[in-house]
């Protein structure tokens, strides 16, 4: 029997990235506040591709079939909801160069999350 794509497993999945992505960043500003370790855009690529990554596994696995749809929407769901709170908070234009590699990276790390996530199985 098919599954019917499930568009509350790809919001709770976004939303569960932005919940890592906020806690991935507060860890790293303490770093940041209380070592010497430089900030640099590799360690928030790091933190953007990991939260997509996690949430797309999570996502394919409850799922059940269909990883790399629900990643890569989880993925691009992430992009979109990032794009909406930058136009709202920033004045500044994105680079078209900086949101292209996000958007690579963004699909790349759903895509692989959720068909590890699908991969996984399930005890």
């Amino acid at each position: 029997m098919l599954k019917s794509f499930q568009f509350s497993l790809i919001l709770k999945g976004i939303l569960l990235a932005a919940i890592i992505a906020m806690l991935l960043s507060l860890g790293f500003g303490l770093l940041l506040a209380f070592t010497s370790f430089p900030e640099s855009d590799l360690s928030i690529n790091i933190i953007f591709g990991t939260s997509i990554l996690v949430a797309a596994f999570i996502t394919a696995h409850q799922a059940g079939t269909k990883g790399l749809y629900y990643g890569l929407a989880v993925g691009l769901g992430f992009i979109v909801l990032v794009l909406i709170l930058s136009a709202i908070f920033w004045s500044d234009t994105p680079s078209w160069l900086r949101m292209g590699e996000k958007t690579i990276l963004a699909l790349v790390s759903g895509g692989v999350g959720g068909i590890i996530g699908v991969l996984f199985h399930r005890t």
